[in-house]
């Protein structure tokens, strides 16, 4: 193994549990959502985010019109009428809240600087710049993943599991695929694109979902992101 890449959200952070806190806070502090219950509220916004993330991943628009959409148009289905000067306040503020609450996690950068000493590691993530720039700043990943080492599908215009993005990687660092380790928790993104091209995976599956029906095998499936060590030659 020369080469190790990852992904970023669930994988070298935890995005959800972070998302959950951040939006929810938002949602029981802003004028207009804070009327509405705070649960309920949530669980609507998020299956929108889900129901629209196409038009962003499809580059049918761009990320703020995208996350203004999924604001307006749940707000539309609890009877208010939100205006785009409204949306964008909001979500300028939700990114300011969300890059606000991360901080390193002395566990996961302990375990990167021991893999450092002996591979190459790169990062690979689908999402919109502004966002992933920002994480990998507050999580103290700078310093392990210059920017030239960090693939994101809004800059590159492309996203996982379009083989083309894992190949700007491989070409990048001149490694090949068989030499090569994709560490993440999304199974299309994350395992099945990697072995498509050759490349191995170990599936991150912190939450023990049940693997899909495939002919695909990761090397392995762990719960926990040190667990991978003993998988490495």
């Amino acid at each position: 193994m020369k080469l190790i890449l990852f992904d970023l959200d669930d994988t070298l952070f935890d995005f959800s549990s972070t998302w959950n806190v951040v939006m929810k806070k938002m949602f029981a502090e802003h004028e207009v959502t804070k009327e509405y219950d705070n649960e309920a509220f949530f669980t609507a916004f998020q299956k929108k985010s889900d129901e629209l993330y196409y038009l962003y991943e499809q580059r049918i628009c761009t990320v703020e019109a995208y996350r203004n959409r999924r604001l307006i148009e749940t707000l539309a289905d609890h009877q208010y009428t939100m205006s785009e000067d409204e949306a964008d306040a909001f979500n300028l503020q939700y990114i300011q809240q969300y890059a606000n609450s991360l901080a390193p996690d002395p566990l996961v950068l302990e375990l990167l600087m021991k893999l450092k000493e002996r591979y190459k590691l790169g990062i690979i993530t689908n999402g919109p710049h502004d966002m992933q720039e920002g994480k990998i700043m507050r999580l103290g990943l700078k310093e392990l993943f210059p920017p030239e080492q960090v693939w994101i599908s809004n800059v590159v215009g492309m996203a996982k599991p379009d083989p083309r993005i894992y190949q700007l990687a491989l070409d990048y660092f001149n490694v090949l695929p068989e030499d090569t380790l994709f560490v993440g928790d999304n199974w299309e993104a994350d395992v099945a694109g990697p072995l498509q091209i050759g490349m191995k995976a170990v599936w991150l599956n912190k939450y023990g979902k049940t693997p899909p029906s495939s002919d695909m095998k990761p090397l392995a499936i762990v719960s926990q992101l040190h667990e991978l060590i003993p998988y490495l030659n």
